[in-house]
């Protein structure tokens, strides 16, 4: 959004609108193309860009400096700790055309319910997270994680099942 008077109005009166939702959005969280189906906290310094749509569960909880881009759906009961980041697209690798010049590859990203994602996790696109499911810290997430499942490391494996 822009830094004009009618801009940070807008802003403003969004924001509002999401407060009698349930929804708290602490200072300097910038969003775009959410969709909020309940309550929700996200921390300062998040950044949330549907693209083009992120769809939110209701009890959510987002950590500080958290960066989620993409179409992704949350479910119910989520966690997210502290800078992680869901990022649904990445840049094509052929030979032949510059970095600079390769196109966006963009793939879904769907989390279940009741599921926490613990600090500086990285998911990447196409990933499915199945419902109670944990992400340990610093995992870095590039296939589906089945439900109740603990995952942890670079790349993120199963290391056991939720009891």
């Amino acid at each position: 959004m822009s830094k004009t008077i009618r801009g940070t109005i807008k802003l403003w009166l969004k924001k509002q609108l999401l407060k009698k939702k349930g929804v708290k959005l602490y200072n300097n969280t910038v969003f775009s193309g959410c969709d909020f189906m309940g309550t929700a906290v996200i921390e300062p310094y998040c950044r949330l860009s549907g693209d083009p749509k992120i769809s939110i569960g209701n009890n959510f909880y987002c950590n500080a400096y958290c960066h989620l881009l993409g179409n992704i759906t949350i479910g119910d009961d989520v966690m997210i700790g502290p800078k992680t980041v869901i990022w649904g697209r990445d840049h094509g690798m052929e030979i032949g055309l510059p970095m600079t010049q390769q196109p966006h590859r963009k793939e879904d990203i769907a989390i279940g319910n009741d599921v926490w994602i613990a600090a500086n996790v990285t998911i990447l696109k196409g990933v499915r997270i199945g419902t109670g499911a944990v992400i340990g810290a610093g995992a870095v997430v590039t296939k589906d994680i089945p439900e109740y499942a603990i995952a942890v490391g670079n790349p993120a494996r199963v290391v056991k099942y939720r009891s």
